[in-house]
């Protein structure tokens, strides 16, 4: 009868864990006890096909656990694994001497772990063909259980068939693991070599353009930097220059406010002119003036003259002749009014 169930009996957690782990790969389910005193309350209602018990725990150690178990009608069967760190021979036989059926060391090795699962299989399937009454002659035929021989059963067939199969898939599986890691590897490789060459460029394009905008940038600063000192020093020496015909020019400032003797000479000269000029023309209409006056004058006295002449004459004139003289009269009159008026 396989071995199915187990019992393991550690306050350590991670040695708890770590011996599932081997017996799941036997395809044992497995239970945990944290102490001694949980042990055997799990008992009470479960009877698994092996324990594992710690040899050194709080409280209730490993002995003393073994021992109660051993003593109980009911557990007394159930072969027990003593698990320790320990090593000696002495250990080894007290442990045996109060009922474990072998010493398996702390971390449990894979190897020791499998050989006393095959024993175990042999002697349960050894008692198991007693007590269903096989013959004698088949018995003889098979090392017994008292003897300690391990009889070949299904868990070791199973286990060497396992065995071998692990080796073939372990060697299977490091053969596509070294193909596929070549593969990756000369794919990462040339991956790697391409994503150089775009770096590369990308790189080169970004420096170009990066030391073309710094270029342009310092060009413009230093150009800026000589337009300031071009015309800062132009500004200077413009400064100079007016500081320099500051003088002069005030001067010529002053000639320009104040008239020259020869333009002053000239205007006199103009002045004088002018003035003759217009005493002249003030003459000349004051004369004008005066000769029409006087001209006035002549012809009113020679018009009073000529009236008186022609009054005598009228009165010394025959009746028959009065109204030719009278007419000679008007006439003169009116030529000398013409003559005066024209004057």
């Amino acid at each position: 009868m396989p071995i199915k169930t187990a019992l393991v009996v550690d306050d350590s957690k991670s040695a708890r864990f770590s011996l599932k782990k081997l017996l799941q790969l036997q395809g044992i389910k497995t239970d945990f006890a944290e102490s001694a005193g949980d042990a055997l309350n799990y008992l009470s209602t479960n009877t698994p096909d092996i324990i594992f018990m710690d040899h050194l725990m709080p409280g209730m150690d490993g002995f003393e656990a073994t021992k109660a178990i051993k003593s109980n009608p009911e557990t007394r069967n159930i072969p027990i694994i003593m698990c320790t760190s320990k090593e000696g021979s002495d250990y080894g036989e007290q442990a045996l001497a109060i009922g474990a059926h072998a010493i398996l060391t702390k971390p449990a090795p894979s190897a020791t772990l499998l050989a006393i699962l095959s024993q175990l299989d042999s002697s349960l399937a050894a008692a198991a063909a007693q007590a269903a009454g096989i013959e004698a002659s088949s018995t003889e035929a098979k090392p017994s259980a008292p003897t300690g021989a391990v009889g070949v059963s299904t868990r070791v067939v199973e286990n060497i068939v396992r065995k071998i199969l692990e080796e073939k898939f372990d060697a299977f599986q490091k053969a596509l693991a070294d193909s596929i890691r070549d593969g990756l590897r000369q794919e990462m490789t040339e991956e790697i070599e391409r994503a150089k060459q775009t770096l590369r460029q990308e790189f080169g394009s970004a420096v170009d353009s990066k030391i073309q905008q710094m270029s342009t940038n310092i060009s413009q600063k230093v150009a800026s930097a000589l337009f300031d000192e071009k015309f800062e020093a132009v500004n200077r020496h413009l400064e100079t220059q007016i500081s320099n015909n500051l003088g002069a020019i005030e001067t010529a400032l002053d000639a320009t406010r104040r008239a020259s003797p020869e333009l002053i000479e000239e205007v006199k000269k103009i002045a004088q002119f002018t003035a003759a000029a217009t005493a002249g023309e003030a003459a000349k209409e004051s004369a004008r003036d005066i000769s029409q006056s006087i001209a006035q004058d002549v012809a009113q006295q020679e018009l009073a003259n000529m009236r008186d002449s022609l009054v005598e004459q009228a009165q010394q004139a025959s009746a028959g002749n009065n109204s030719k003289m009278l007419a000679m009269a008007g006439i003169a009159i009116g030529v000398v009014a013409l003559v005066v008026a024209i004057l």
